[in-house]
């Protein structure tokens, strides 16, 4: 089944109900099912009351009308399984895909977190129902008074005719609300996601905004937009009454009384029985039903359109994947750029013409003011980042320790199981050790299960680093970048951080960020950076007098 919501470029990667394409089609057929197995009893009613005037027997028609009614009952009852596993199936699909996407846009995208978290949770249920409820609905609306008009004309065609030239009333009438309706519901959808990121924003801002006395004023913000929100849902309110007003009062009325005088009009001919005259009425009645369903769940289309449209949107901002490099044996823990640039999405230039080689084992510092292009460079080297033009070669996998790690609320085993979930209880520990935190943890009663608390605010910035430094070697990869790890902590700390930092980087290839004088002891040489030009490959013992020159042109 064809994607609404496709552009017509054919692309598969952006369907977004291609998970549920089998409950979704079964879910149109019990509709079919159940509307045609209602109009066979319409008939078999007829027949009876015919039957009924003739003084003929009726008992056969009964145990038929029984079976047709508690088939369609069956029918009806496995309708809401259908809907529920389309939406979930939906939902599933499109929050994986969302999650890949952010993780393929790397932190570099400019994504909102509250945001994508809106996409993720309120606008995927949206589009979730929009696949469950009201796709089947309107196919259902455009197909089936069709075949139900095929029906009423096996029993009197200049009926059928009549009803048929009826229909069109009701697409008529919602497209005229089309608009209307998508405009409201496009500024709903931004307007919630903006609040959900404003939210997200304060909870995880709280403490600054204590700090600065901003509390109050910041949760004023909050309630405006949350008041402008509530204006944009009664907008679509407004409107969906509209739309149930037009189809339940202008077409059930038109269609009854269409159905009704010509059925008064076909039996004072002549041409139609008293039963085929209350089947025709019958018909009349049930079809309107799957139209006025759709004026029902009409803001449910909208919304859901909306919501399809921002999500297939984050989807189609994904970058093809890169073509396939050829395999090259890279030594393990080596490091190779070849004229490597580097541009934003915006064009910003980050890097231009980048040539440098690491073997395995060396320690580099990356230097140079702020904004040069350190971070850059770690990021490629880390593959968060796709170089623009020019080649990299690493030899196996990059982990990083940033100057701000980040932990999830959680445990301490939860937060080192993320880098190995298959390591056992003892290496778990035997990371710890190495990183100076086996002691402390062993101290607190809970052990490997102490709660670190949000983003890691249970422990201090030192502890949190040598956290960091354990999942790191948890992964053994060849190749650790740092990003100057001792900047935010205190002595103590910092001589605790060095030992960690000597056991993580022991027989592997270091990059390191440096930001300090201090940070750029003991390397064995530096990449000078400014401006995203390799100014200068500097030996080790030369490190400290280049790292004062650089740092003149500004802070870093």
């Amino acid at each position: 089944m064809k994607d609404p919501t496709e552009n017509g470029s054919g692309s598969a990667d952006v369907r977004l109900y291609s998970a549920a394409s089998t409950s979704l089609r079964s879910s149109i057929a019990v509709g079919w099912a159940r509307a045609l197995l209602g109009a066979i009893a319409v008939l078999v009613i007829g027949s009876i009351l015919d039957r009924l005037v003739a003084g003929q027997p009726v008992t056969p028609h009964l145990a038929w009308l029984i079976a047709i009614l508690v088939a369609r009952a069956l029918l009806a009852a496995s309708a809401p399984i259908f809907s529920t596993q389309t939406s979930t199936r939906v939902e599933s699909d499109l929050r994986r895909r969302i999650i890949d996407a952010a993780l393929r846009l790397g932190p570099q995208s400019g994504l909102r977190t509250g945001e994508t978290v809106g996409k993720a949770t309120e606008g995927v249920e949206a589009v979730g129902a929009l696949a469950g409820t009201f796709l089947p609905q309107l196919i259902a609306g455009i197909s089936i008074p069709l075949l139900l008009g095929i029906v009423v004309a096996t029993v009197d065609w200049p009926t059928a005719v009549v009803l048929v030239l009826v229909l069109p009333i009701v697409p008529l009438l919602l497209r005229l609300l089309e608009k209307r309706f998508a405009s409201v519901s496009a500024r709903y959808r931004a307007t919630a996601d903006q609040l959900a990121a404003r939210f997200l924003d304060g909870i995880q801002g709280l403490r600054t905004l204590k700090t600065l006395d901003r509390a109050d004023s910041y949760g004023d913000e909050i309630a405006t937009e949350a008041e402008t929100l509530r204006s944009e849902t009664m907008g679509l309110l407004r409107v969906n009454q509209l739309a149930l007003l037009a189809v339940d009062t202008l077409f059930t009325l038109g269609t009854v009384v269409a159905a009704a005088v010509m059925a008064a009009i076909r039996l004072s001919a002549g041409a139609i029985t008293v039963g085929e005259a209350v089947a025709v009425v019958l018909l009349g009645v049930m079809l309107i039903e799957p139209l006025s369903q759709i004026g029902r769940f009409f803001y449910v289309g909208a919304i859901g359109r909306a919501a399809a449209a921002q999500v297939k949107e984050l989807l189609t901002s994904v970058p093809p994947p890169a073509d396939q490099a050829l395999e090259v044996e890279v030594p393990a823990g080596s490091i190779c750029f070849e004229q490597v640039g580097f541009e934003y999405p915006d064009g910003t230039r980050a890097l231009t013409s980048i040539d440098f080689e690491i073997r395995p084992g060396e320690t580099v510092a990356l230097v140079g003011p702020s904004g040069s292009g350190k971070t850059t460079i770690a990021h490629l080297v880390l593959g968060l980042l796709e170089p623009t033009h020019g080649s990299i070669s690493v030899g196996g996998q990059a982990v990083m320790v940033p100057q701000r790690p980040f932990l999830f609320h959680g445990s301490v085993a939860d937060n080192l199981l993320i880098a190995r979930p298959d390591a056992g209880e003892d290496e778990l520990w035997s990371a710890l050790e190495a990183a100076e935190l086996s002691k402390l943890f062993s101290e607190r009663g809970n052990g490997l299960q102490t709660e670190v608390g949000e983003r890691g605010l249970q422990l201090s910035a030192g502890e949190v680093q040598r956290l960091a430094i354990a999942r790191a070697l948890l992964v053994d990869a060849p190749i650790v970048v740092l990003d100057e790890p001792t900047s935010n902590v205190d002595l103590e700390s910092e001589a605790r951080l060095r030992v960690a930092i000597e056991h993580l980087t022991r027989d592997r290839t270091l990059l390191l960020i440096a930001h300090r004088r201090s940070t750029v002891s003991g390397v064995g040489r530096a990449l000078v950076i400014d401006s995203g030009t390799l100014i200068n490959d500097v030996p080790g013992r030369e490190v400290g007098d280049i790292f004062n020159v650089t740092q003149a042109g500004g802070p870093s």
